[in-house]
């Protein structure tokens, strides 16, 4: 249900946003070239579950529970623009181990052990919105997911390895609104929603509500909310949810 609602959500936002872009303001045309390039942290817990090689396994962790599971954690966001045509891209990388997991409805019945590669990439175009400094990114891409699986059935001892790839096609729209211009110059909300699937999963989407502040014309910082969805079914199954705070400090060219 909660999906649902997530996915319904993001939905009406944007098409209520390519509304919006048809009718724009006139503004000043964009010149040249520009680019951004952020790394940031995401503190993401993790809830779903996935079935691999006949074996159920369900899991509900937030961040601080991760946080103790984690390896290894790392994002990266990066931004190229000429004139009003641009391309983003985003990847994360998590490595998380953890034995706090039901397998086969037995708590606590084995070890997860998984490494999760993320990529996004898509290109599009920039629209102007209703009022100065106001803009709407429409972009069409793909993300890709890398997820290497091993579990340990702590009943029977038996280890079980999997490693698959997603590739799924996905709109992503990136709105951008000034915040306060006459009293704070440089901050923003800068929300980034993406839904899509059809390739090799029913359904992916993404909720990213986010405030930009540039604390020079070069450096920006970014914090936000970011929430992560894939839903699979086949032989094996995924239906897992990412979702935490972000945060991150980047450089623009």
């Amino acid at each position: 249900m909660k999906r649902k609602c997530i996915l319904l959500s993001g939905m009406i936002l944007m098409v209520a946003m390519l509304v919006m872009m048809a009718s724009g303001a006139q503004a000043e045309e964009p010149q040249g070239w520009k680019a951004e390039i952020t790394p940031y942290a995401w503190l993401a817990g993790l809830s779903g579950d996935m079935k691999v090689q006949g074996h159920e396994i369900e899991f509900d962790k937030s961040i601080s529970d991760l946080l103790d599971a984690v390896k290894i954690a790392g994002g990266l966001l990066g931004v190229v623009q000429y004139n009003r045509f641009l391309v983003w891209g985003q990847t994360d990388y998590f490595s998380l181990s953890t034995d706090e997991m039901d397998v086969d409805q037995q708590p606590k019945g084995g070890r997860l052990e998984t490494k999760m590669l993320l990529n996004e990439l898509a290109l599009g175009y920039q629209f102007n919105g209703f009022y100065e400094g106001q803009t709407f990114d429409a972009l069409v891409g793909f993300r890709a997911l890398r997820l290497e699986t091993d579990i340990t059935v702590s009943r029977t001892g038996r280890r079980f390895n999997n490693t698959e790839t997603f590739y799924d096609p996905m709109l992503v729209l990136r709105p951008s609104f000034p915040l306060f211009p006459s009293k704070i110059k440089g901050l923003r909300f800068n929300p980034t929603l993406a839904i899509g699937g059809g390739g090799d999963s029913h359904l992916v989407y993404e909720l990213q509500p986010q405030i930009q502040y540039d604390i020079t014309k070069k450096v920006s910082a970014r914090l936000g909310y970011r929430t992560v969805g894939y839903k699979f079914e086949g032989d094996n199954e995924l239906n897992v949810e990412l979702s935490g705070l972000i945060f991150g400090v980047g450089v623009m060219f």
